[in-house]
């Protein structure tokens, strides 16, 4: 069980959790933090298979604008309490320049990931690429996004905007960024980046338990959710 979460790269916290919620014997993450020291399990490491503690996040490159007649204060009250399914925090990952980016979303409630290869910062990319069509979607104020009430035109959707510099406005959205940074590192070319190889990055995020979902996984939550329903 341990060596199978490593393989799927879920940190010892996640596997300890996942396994506990299940049986009665406990499993300690510290236990199978020092086994992969120790090299128990054969091509696992601490460097290859763990997110490792990001500096923080630099937005310092990045050009931003403000929006004042769609800020994250007038959002419904149900979208801040994540209290339904559809409601997603959106944001970009760089590469470096010239090399495109990716497009990335997140459900607030499922924390289900979604992501799509962006290759340049016209409006039109950025919009064609918004495949999904949540309820809403709340955005960091990147100019990448002035193209918004095209969006909301086309998707029939409301988009709403995060103050500017406050990652935390969409927590969901910048975790999953910074796991995303554990595959694809800054400087990486996402020009020649393939959708196989994305799929394969989104599916193992999907399938990754999450301590906020009760140790299920987003995929796992959708599916019990839409079963109750």
């Amino acid at each position: 069980f341990v060596f199978e979460g490593l393989l799927q790269y879920w940190s010892p916290e996640i596997i300890a959790g996942k396994w506990n919620s299940t049986h009665k014997e406990h499993l300690s993450w510290s236990s199978i933090y020092r086994a992969v020291k120790a090299n128990m399990f054969p091509g696992i490491k601490p460097w290859t298979h763990f997110r490792r503690k990001a500096k923080p996040y630099s937005h310092q490159k990045k050009s931003y604008t403000r929006f004042f007649d769609s800020s994250i204060h007038d959002r419904p009250e149900i979208i801040d309490n994540r209290g339904r399914l559809g409601d997603f925090e959106g944001d970009t990952v760089y590469g470096s320049v010239g090399k495109g980016y990716l497009i990335t979303g997140v459900d607030r409630q499922s924390r289900q990931f979604v992501a799509a290869i962006a290759k340049d910062k016209k409006l039109e990319s950025t919009n064609a690429e918004i495949k999904v069509k949540p309820l809403t979607l709340t955005l960091d104020n990147g100019t990448e996004f002035l193209g918004f009430k095209e969006l909301e035109k086309e998707l029939g959707i409301k988009v709403y905007f995060a103050d500017s510099h406050s990652p935390w406005q969409r927590g969901s959205n910048e975790n999953i960024n910074g796991l995303v940074r554990f595959f694809f590192p800054r400087g990486t070319d996402f020009n020649k980046v393939t959708q196989e190889q994305l799929d394969a990055v989104v599916s193992l995020i999907n399938n990754r338990p999450r301590k906020c979902l009760g140790f299920l996984s987003p995929n796992d939550f959708l599916k019990k959710v839409l079963h109750l329903a």
